[in-house]
Order: C-alpha cells, then structure tokens, then sequence
C-alpha cells in the first residue's frame, strides 16, 4: 500500500492497537496493566494484608527517561526494590549493578537500531494528527493521562 503519512499512521495505529502475540496492542496492555495493578494496589491496603504493613506499591518507568538515562533509571528502580534502609544491598553495589545495565543498553542501543529509527522526520507533526484524529485522539488522551498519572506517582514514591 502507498498511503500518504497520516492515512499510513492511522491505519499503523489500528493494527498495533488490535494486534495481539508479538506483535501489538502495547497501549491497550499497558494501560490494562496499570488500572490492574492500581487496582491489586487498593485491594491490598483494604484488606487484612495491609493492616500487618504489607505494602503494594507499583513503580512506573518512563521509557522516555529510560532511553536518555539508563543508568539514573536503573539506580531509581533498584532504590525502589531495594529500600534505602536495607542492610543486604549497599548503594554501593546499586550504582555498579546500574552502570553494568547502563553500560550493556548502550553497547545493545549502538550495535542495532529500530527498523524505524530516523524514518520519521515529522514525528511530532504526526503525533498532533493523531491526538486531533477523531478516533484515535480521545482514548490516546485518556491513557497520556493515565500514564502520566502513574508516572507522577511514581516518581513521588522514588527518593534517591
């Protein structure tokens, strides 16, 4: 098919959001994923497991931020698994367990790139035309928010 950028993008944009198995319906899942783990989250500190300070919590990545800052992203997730206080791991060993992680994404990013790095030149004027696309523009703004949401939160809950 030869279709101009937008009609290209709308009908991108259908086949990733319905596509199941290895390929698709990342926005669907993920957002899915985050309304169930808040969810588990609310059960959790309503229920008898809360009151014995059994904690629930979700830590949400940017994958923006993890893109530009592995290893910040990296250190951030192991303070949040592993609690400032814990004896057992230094934050020593977290800032080198995050630098080998940094390190490896880096060697991984430089030696293979995304069959759509660099194609799109007029990535933003595409977004636009997806968040004013009637179909597609509602439902995108309501899973920007639900992720920023949980981003925000999350982000509130990591102190490094």
């Amino acid at each position: 098919m030869n279709l101009d950028a937008p009609d290209g993008l709308r009908l991108a944009t259908a086949e990733l959001t319905i596509q199941g198995d290895d390929n698709g319906g990342d926005m669907l899942r993920m957002s899915n994923n985050i309304l169930k783990l808040k969810q588990a989250e609310k059960i959790v500190q309503n229920s008898w497991m809360g009151g014995r300070n059994k904690e629930f919590q979700v830590y949400t990545l940017s994958l923006d931020d993890f893109i530009s800052e592995p290893k910040k992203s990296a250190l951030e997730f192991l303070n949040f698994v592993f609690d400032h206080n814990a004896a057992d791991v230094s934050m020593e060993q977290k800032e080198s367990a995050a630098m080998k992680y940094s390190q490896t994404y880096l060697n991984k990013k430089e030696g293979s790139r995304h069959i759509t790095d660099g194609k799109a030149s007029d990535k933003k004027q595409l977004a636009e035309y997806l968040r004013h696309d009637a179909v597609f523009g509602p439902p995108m703004k309501k899973i920007e928010m639900l992720v920023e949401t949980a981003l925000a939160e999350s982000r509130n809950t990591v102190m490094l």
